[in-house]
């Protein structure tokens, strides 16, 4: 490539060169032909010449040889004077039968005019290129008129030999800078190759075609976002790259490059193209992302990489786990309660109190048909129900009072089932934990928990779960909900079901927040947005609505409530 650019750039000298050096030739034989007319138009009317020539061309005819003498003694010495101050190479005066009386040559005066001149001879003066006596030369001949009689022919010339080396200083210079062009065009050619060459690694421009089209194909094919953000160093920071997936979970369909720190962007974006963290969980509009950035030199340059992964789905899969655990857990409970019940009927037959056995499994029956009729048909959702059913055989296997409260109409009120379990599953779970813990530290036979489900005044959803555990320490109010941290200490399984809370509501629009509960346990309450319209009783009050430790609490477990009213 470097080759044909350099064999262009000199075809073109070359080609520039000609026209130069042909337009300097014809301005040069323009000027010659300029001179030399103008200057036998001069002498042509110059009296004292028309009078010498006139009298010659009369005796020419009876005495030739005196009559080329006499005006050739009088013509000879001013045409030597008319070319040396004029910068022709000669002038010669003729009769009108070729005869010279004057050359630059005076051998040759007497003889003929060699050359066209018969315009003259019309009365017309012209100008031609002829080989004369002293070669090809640029000459002008006019008639010299007397009385209305041309009498005699005035021709002035210059030589071709000195027109051409009149140009050649300009062709030259002209030449050198042609020259010059062409050298500076070639280095500037090969220097921009050179580079170009260390850039693209020796690419040619196919492959580099090629490379392309796989790019742009692997770039916008991603199932993650991926975004070039190029820091210079002056100036904000900017967007140079970004494949189409970034902007479809950023929101974003600006054109490139674009400034980080734009203030037309969303807040969540600029959050997330001027974040400093390696990696970090950033939500933007309904989606939750996980951002990874990696730094890199581009070009001299300091410039990041992020890729930026969708957790939404991931998140919502984690919570149809842990709501598949917390029932399964719920279930195991009430499995192994339903054991001890079978093994103390079996025992009472045993005994031979069959009468006995009976009325305890009637008892125990009724006891949990009426406990699952109140809250089926105060949640009027299977899967919660279940869950809540569940949560109190677990309470009830650790020892803990479960009381449940609801002011809401049946149903989920527009909310996934999932995400209600995820939230109240963790929730009473880490609150049968907190209570439990606690009174086997203290000795306290009075551990319970409270659950409750209400409207707020501005017509959202509250979920309120309440322990009487050891509370939370208001240092740690923050960080529980942090991934990995728990104030049981770095246990395994630990540390994620508040950060796994936390996440779910913020997917539904609300908001999560831990305070003391009196006694000093603690109460966690999540308000949501109402993404449904749900109705309620009259009175804002369940008809329905009761306190389950109190059915719990007719079990006859052997322990007094201290408390048949709510907590709260």
């Amino acid at each position: 490539m470097l080759g044909v650019q350099s064999a262009v750039l000199l075809l073109g000298g070359a080609v520039v060169f000609g026209v130069l050096a042909w337009d300097a030739q014809s301005a040069a034989h323009a000027d010659a032909e300029e001179r030399t007319t103008s200057l036998v138009l001069t002498l042509a009317s110059e009296p004292t010449l028309v009078e010498v020539v006139s009298t010659a061309h009369e005796r020419i005819a009876v005495d030739r040889d005196e009559a080329v003498a006499t005006a050739s003694g009088e013509l000879q010495p001013y045409a030597e004077q008319i070319v040396a101050a004029a910068g022709v190479d000669y002038v010669t005066v003729m009769d009108t039968d070729r005869t010279r009386y004057t050359h630059v040559d005076p051998a040759r005066i007497g003889g003929a005019f060699l050359g066209s001149i018969a315009p003259a001879l019309e009365g017309e003066t012209f100008a031609e290129v002829y080989a004369g006596t002293l070669g090809p030369s640029v000459r002008a001949v006019a008639p010299i008129v007397d009385g209305g009689e041309v009498v005699g022919l005035v021709s002035a010339g210059v030589t071709l030999e000195n027109v051409t080396g009149a140009i050649l200083l300009r062709l030259q210079l002209v030449g050198l800078v042609t020259l010059a062009v062409v050298a500076l065009g070639a280095l500037v050619t090969f220097l921009l190759f050179r580079r170009l060459h260390r850039v693209t690694g020796g690419r040619d421009p196919d492959e580099l075609a090629r490379l392309f089209a796989a790019h742009e194909a692997v770039l916008h094919s991603l199932e993650e976002g991926l975004l070039l953000v190029e820091h210079p160093r002056r100036g904000v920071a900017r967007v140079v790259l970004a494949n189409d997936r970034a902007g479809e979970l950023l929101g974003v369909t600006r054109e490139l490059p674009f400034a980080v720190d734009d203030p037309a962007l969303p807040a969540p974006v600029r959050d997330v193209l001027t974040g400093r963290e390696a990696s970090a969980v950033v939500p933007v509009a309904a989606r939750e992302l996980v951002v990874a950035r990696s730094e890199i030199e581009l070009g001299g340059r300091r410039a990041e990489i992020l890729a930026l992964r969708d957790r939404t789905e991931l998140r919502q899969l984690a919570g149809e786990l842990s709501s598949v655990r917390t029932i399964s857990d719920a279930l195991r409970a009430q499995a192994h309660e339903f054991d001890n019940r079978l093994h103390a009927i079996a025992s009472l037959i045993e005994l031979g109190r069959p009468d006995e056995a009976l009325s305890f499994a009637a008892s125990e029956r009724d006891l949990g048909q009426r406990l699952a009729d109140r809250v089926l048909h105060a949640l009027d959702e299977p899967v919660i129900a279940a869950l809540l059913l569940g949560k109190v055989a677990q309470a009830h296997e650790r020892a803990v009072e479960m009381h449940f409260e609801t002011h809401l109409a049946p149903g989920t009120h527009g909310l996934p089932p999932a995400d209600v379990v995820t939230i109240l599953g963790n929730l009473i779970d880490n609150a049968i934990e907190a209570s439990a813990v606690r009174a086997a530290r203290t000795g306290d036979r009075d551990a319970w928990i409270e659950v409750y489900l209400g409207d707020t005044e501005d017509g959202g959803l509250v979920f309120q779960v309440s322990d009487s555990g050891a509370g939370v320490a208001p240092g740690d109010r923050e960080r529980i909900f942090e991934r990995g941290f728990s104030t049981k200490g770095e246990t395994p399984g630990h540390g994620y079901g508040l950060a796994l809370v936390r996440q779910t509501v913020r997917g539904l629009g609300g908001a999560i927040e831990v305070d003391e509960a009196p006694g000093g346990g603690a109460v966690f309450t999540v308000t949501l947005p109402r993404p449904a319209a749900g109705g309620a009783a009259a009175d804002g009050t369940d008809a329905d609505a009761g306190d389950v430790g109190a059915a719990e609490g007719e079990r006859g477990a052997g322990r007094p409530r201290a408390d048949q009213g709510t907590r709260r």
